[in-house]
């Protein structure tokens, strides 16, 4: 006797793969380690690759400078040689475009100039010299006998402020990097080299125009 062999039809719906999902765990976990890695990287970047620049700046005058004999007139005409010195702790090359400077005394401003564009390499220092100088500079009278008395002892201390930019002109420069110092003058004694304080870093957070 024969048996007729029976043959048994499976529905296409059973061969089918379920769709791929994946754990709820697991995506929180990958997102988590994105964030920590971002938190990780940012600061390593800013701490130890893309170190912010020291400055420094000499300022030695031009002929008689602020002498007493300068300081006795109703107005003055000071100029100034300055060496501003610039230290570049970054991996790679600082550039900027140009930049200006002014030298101060007590709020009022009696020198100013441009300061030519550079670039300092990866890991390295370089000096830019300018000129800063103003025409018929008129200070009040109480004002100028200080000076002249604190640079009869070589303790006339003014202020020098600097921004650089990155860019070749003012419209496309975007943010400054700001610095002032101090700069201390008269007397016999040499001019002194003496640090600045950075007051604003141009793109601090933009690393794709760090460069």
């Amino acid at each position: 006797m024969m048996h007729q062999r029976r043959s048994v039809h499976v529905g296409d719906a059973a061969w089918q793969c379920p769709p791929f999902t994946l754990p709820r765990f697991f995506i929180s976990y990958m997102c988590e380690f994105a964030l920590f890695t971002w938190l990780l990287f940012v600061p390593w970047y800013y701490l130890f690759y893309d170190l912010p620049p020291q400055f420094s700046v000499q300022l030695a005058p031009v002929g008689r400078g602020l002498d007493t004999a300068a300081l006795a007139a109703p107005s003055i005409s000071p100029a100034f040689h300055v060496a501003l010195h610039a230290s570049n702790r970054r991996a790679t090359e600082r550039c900027y475009g140009h930049g200006e400077g002014a030298v101060s005394y007590a709020g009022f401003t009696v020198a100013s100039g441009r300061v030519p564009g550079f670039c300092v390499p990866a890991k390295g220092s370089r000096e830019v010299l300018f000129l800063a100088r103003e025409d018929g500079v008129g200070l009040p009278e109480h004002l100028r006998d200080r000076m002249a008395a604190a640079s009869k002892v070589g303790a006339l201390e003014l202020e020098v402020e600097v921004r650089l930019f990155q860019g070749g002109d003012y419209a496309t420069s975007g943010r400054p990097t700001r610095m002032w110092c101090k700069a201390r003058m008269g007397g016999a004694r040499p001019p002194e080299l003496t640090a600045c304080t950075v007051l604003a870093l141009q793109n601090w957070f933009d690393v794709d125009s760090a460069d």
